[in-house]
């Protein structure tokens, strides 16, 4: 029967001991780096949360914030107002389309307050009653003492302005039906006349209606003079454009 040994005893416990010892620090490091592995997942969510947050801030004034720390080119509410007025600013309602004539209105200082005559209408600014017309404005002027200068004024569409010149095209050199009138110079100027303003490709031309006092009267172009008739007198005489009356308009009694 074999000697009994008692190292042979302890060199197996050793050797357990030991694989337990290396058991036990396997799980400890084991465990050390899930718990690390979880802290620094924790981490990225926090970072990741407190970034969102941040855009969704910086999105609410108006701009983004960028994570890297730039800045991202977004329109702001300062633009989006700028595009809403100039929207308005082209909402125009329809069927009224503004003419250069329409904002330049009628001029205080006109020639006709100051002209020797019917005649004289400036050369260069008559109406060549074969043009095109695109709008009308017509001012009524005042010679009289205390009442010179722009009496009213009054608009009018391409439909119209073009009726009133269709209207004065046909019409002779005079109205035979109206008097002669034989005055004195200091009464043969008239107290009022009407400037009808057209518009045209080539700008605004006139044409000069002269209807009181007792030198003449009728359409005056500066080259051309027509009768004074009713027909077109209608078309434009409205408003504070419409006179009061006047030695020819007087005689002419339908207009």
């Amino acid at each position: 029967m074999p000697e009994h040994d008692p190292e042979q005893e302890l060199g197996p416990k050793f050797t357990s001991a030991l694989h337990n010892q290396a058991g036990v620090q396997n799980d400890l490091q084991t465990t050390g780096l899930a718990q690390e592995a979880r802290r620094r997942v924790h981490r990225r969510r926090q970072t990741w949360a407190v970034a969102a947050c941040a855009v969704l801030v910086a999105g609410a004034i108006g701009g983004v914030w960028s994570f890297a720390g730039g800045e991202s080119p977004v329109a702001t509410s300062n633009s989006d107002s700028s595009g809403d007025s100039k929207a308005a600013a082209t909402n125009k309602p329809e069927g009224v389309a503004p003419s250069v004539q329409a904002q330049v209105g009628c001029p205080v200082d006109h020639p006709v307050l100051t002209a020797p005559g019917p005649d004289a209408v400036p050369a260069g600014t008559g109406l060549d009653l074969n043009t095109m017309v695109t709008g009308l404005r017509a001012c009524r002027y005042g010679f009289a003492e205390g009442e010179t200068g722009l009496l009213g004024q009054e608009s009018f569409n391409a439909a119209t302005a073009q009726q009133v010149v269709n209207e004065i095209k046909v019409l002779p050199e005079r109205n035979a039906k109206l008097p002669v009138f034989k005055c004195a110079p200091q009464v043969s100027k008239p107290s009022e006349a009407i400037v009808l303003r057209f518009d045209t490709a080539a700008g605004i031309r006139e044409i000069w209606v002269w209807y009181d006092g007792c030198e003449s009267a009728g359409f005056f172009t500066g080259t051309h003079t027509y009768g004074l008739f009713s027909a077109p007198l209608k078309l434009f005489m409205t408003g504070s454009v419409r006179p009061s009356g006047g030695t020819y308009l007087d005689a002419l009694k339908d207009w």
